[in-house]
């Protein structure tokens, strides 16, 4: 299981690296207000509730790949920055 913290206007850690084919869980919260985590590639898209709950975000890193972590539910003015990256190294 992978921590990941999201607060304005960031994610911690902001690089993730995981391998081709396994099978990922995210165990993601909120530092501060709503945010949302969105992997367009693996069709992740959860929105994380105000006061820390952490949500479960499991998926399988099926394509190797860099892909961008995005904060999918607007929270305010540095918003577009937020960006966090999946890297996923090709199976050898």
């Amino acid at each position: 299981m992978i921590e990941v913290v999201a607060s304005r206007f960031a994610f911690e850690p902001a690089r993730i690296e995981v391998t081709e084919g396994e099978h990922i869980r995210l165990l993601v919260s909120s530092a501060d207000g709503v945010h949302g985590v969105g992997i367009k590639k693996f069709r992740v898209e959860k929105t994380l509730p105000r006061g820390g709950e952490a949500v479960i975000i499991n998926f399988v890193a099926s394509a190797a790949g860099e892909y961008p972590i995005l904060c999918s539910e607007y929270c305010g003015k540095g918003h577009e920055e937020m960006r966090g990256l999946l890297v996923v190294a090709a199976r050898k």
